[in-house]
């Protein structure tokens, strides 16, 4: 009986090891799958290297640009391309003393910055919708700042943090669709004043008045 015992205890580990690598080797292909799907992901959400440098080329060549976003979105990109932002912020440079401006960086804030956004007051505004703040704001930015924006964000469309990799190519994708529309060949001045929105909406049909 013992000897009966012995035998169904040594056949029980065997498929207990049996499972457990099963399981292993199961959890091993979908790690593999997961890190091929992730790899696939972010290779699709990358420009490639050459088309990224045309798009900073172009973007260098912009007097200045009105971008319309909102406040969330523009920080999101501003940390990555600057270092630091807080959506209430209405400037990057630093006040004569913290109390001239609340809503501008202190001296503390200000060493922060890895890149001098350079966005005084007035080149950033806060837009009222109606009686209330939607949060929409419109930024001044120059063809530096475009270029830092790009580069930052085509960067971060290569992170291993799928999410990070999505939200910096879906911006990315949406100033290059204002540099596609550059024609270096025409006439100086004609970019003067445009305004860009970052703004997807739904379809009319899903909205209720």
């Amino acid at each position: 009986m013992y000897k009966t015992w012995r035998e169904e205890y040594r056949a029980n580990q065997a498929t207990k090891r049996q499972i457990e690598l099963e399981q292993w080797e199961q959890e091993k292909r979908w790690r593999e799958e997961d890190r091929s799907a992730r790899q696939k992901a972010i290779a699709e959400n990358s420009a490639d290297l050459a088309v990224h440098n045309e798009n900073v080329r172009a973007a260098t060549g912009v007097s200045y640009l009105t971008l319309v976003c909102h406040e969330d979105t523009w920080t999101f990109m501003a940390i990555r391309a600057f270092g630091q932002w807080k959506p209430e912020w209405t400037q990057s440079t630093r006040p004569k003393t913290i109390l001239d401006i609340p809503n501008a960086p202190g001296s503390f804030d200000a060493e922060k910055f890895g890149t001098d956004p350079n966005l005084p007051e007035g080149r950033i505004k806060k837009i009222a919708s109606g009686s209330a703040r939607n949060g929409m704001q419109q930024v001044i930015l120059s063809g530096h700042n475009l270029a830092q924006l790009l580069n930052s964000l085509h960067k971060g469309s290569k992170e291993e943090d799928i999410a990070v990799s999505a939200r910096c190519s879906r911006l990315y994708n949406k100033l290059v669709g204002f540099v596609d529309l550059l024609d270096p060949d025409a006439e100086a001045g004609q970019t003067t004043g445009v305004t860009y929105r970052i703004d997807d909406s739904l379809d009319t049909t899903h909205i209720k008045r």
